[in-house]
């Protein structure tokens, strides 16, 4: 079972460059993008299957798991 990830912005960097992977299921969203080696601090949106997840969102086949990271400015 899968699901698919989106990293957008400075996300996409730790994908290796890359705009999407697929990530196994039955982890929550903190988990896989632990895994992944993202720091789970800088992903300041979480959107599942195009609706607000929190990071202990359990991941299900077929998601599509979309991460925002957070805007720093000054």
């Amino acid at each position: 079972m899968s699901a698919r990830l989106h990293a957008l912005g400075i996300l996409k960097a730790y994908l290796g460059g890359k705009n999407e992977v697929v990530v196994e299921t039955g982890n929550t969203v903190r988990e896989t993008i632990r895994a992944l080696d993202i720091p789970p601090e800088i992903v300041a949106l979480v959107l599942v299957n195009d609706t607000p997840q929190s990071k202990e969102y359990r991941v299900q086949d077929g998601d599509v798991v979309t991460l925002m990271a957070v805007v720093g400015g000054g």
